[in-house]
Formats: C-alpha cells, structure tokens, sequence
C-alpha cells in the first residue's frame, strides 16, 4: 500500500502542518538516564518490507526498538542528524509483543487512515528516512524491559511516544 500523503494524514488528523512536531530537551534529565548496558544495535529501514528484512534471530526475540528519523541534508560528514521519534519495547516468545508481531502494527499503519495520530505519522510522514534500531535484550526479563524503555522515553521524551510518566507527562502542554 503507498504511503499516506502529508494532505491524506491532515484530512484525516486536522491537527496543523504534519511535519512540525515540538520536541522537548531537557539536559538535567539526561542525566537520569541509566546506562543499560543495551549493547550494539540493529538497525533496520522501515518500509512495508520490515518483517521480512529482520534478522532470523531477532523476529522472536525481545528487546527495545527505537524510531529514528534519518535526514539526508548535505552539511558535513562529519555532521549526522538523527532525530528520536518514538521508543518501545518487544516482551519474550510468541506474545503479541515479540518483534515480528509487533511490527504487524506499523506496516499495517502505512497508508492507512484509521489508526493512531501518531502511528499514522510515523509511519508515513518519512519514507525513506525512518530507520529502527533494535536493541536484543534476551537475557532481560520483561520487567526489566519495561524499566529500561520506561527510564528511555521519559527522560528523552520522543515525540510520538505519547504515554508518558511523571513531569515527561507535562511536557505535553507544549504540543
């Protein structure tokens, strides 16, 4: 299915020009960031191919993803630009949140203008610039899973994460 079209997500989602979204950076948070050991990660394109082109290894596994967006500007090669969109997480086995499931949702969510405002935007908005990587944390328990994506997005607070705890949450009031 193609991807949705900026004009297509705002008919479907009037909420002003679809490619601005406030982004909210708070150093002192950085900091409360732990260091999650999460190792190297796996980075995948995202397209309607996504389940396909995932690694054998991973497609069951468990572990946390994260949405970025990958501009292609001509500034330096020494400059990279990588915007965080969104964070999740993938539990253990054949759940609903094992990886391969999990990404059922999203390339589903391309073209498609009954899901989520969020999801519709992430999955559409940047075709050819959205990326994931994946980090395998098989030797993690669930909870710990939980813990480690809970610490990511409220203290980074992406853009498209939209449940968020404690003061991340009152970072909403500016979006």
């Amino acid at each position: 299915m193609p991807y949705l079209t900026s004009e297509e997500i705002l008919h479907a989602y009037p909420f002003g020009p679809p490619h601005r979204m406030a982004v909210y950076h708070n150093p002192n948070w950085w900091s409360l960031i732990n260091n999650h050991n999460l190792g190297e990660p796996i980075k995948i394109k995202f397209n309607s191919q996504i389940r396909e082109n995932m690694p054998p290894d991973i497609k069951g596994g468990c572990g946390i993803y994260m949405f970025f967006l990958e501009t292609n500007h001509q500034l330096h090669d020494d400059v990279t630009t990588k915007q965080m969109l969104y964070v999740g997480r993938v539990k253990k086995g054949n759940s609903n949140f094992n990886f391969f499931k999990r990404f059922y949702k999203y390339v589903v969510a391309i073209g498609n203008k009954k899901v989520a405002r969020n999801i519709m935007r992430l999955t559409n908005l940047w075709p050819d610039h959205t990326y994931v990587y994946y980090f395998n944390l098989t030797e993690r328990s669930d909870e710990e899973i939980t813990e480690i994506e809970q610490n990511i997005f409220n203290n980074i607070v992406p853009p498209l994460n939209e449940r968020l705890d404690g003061d991340a949450r009152l970072t909403r009031q500016f979006y």
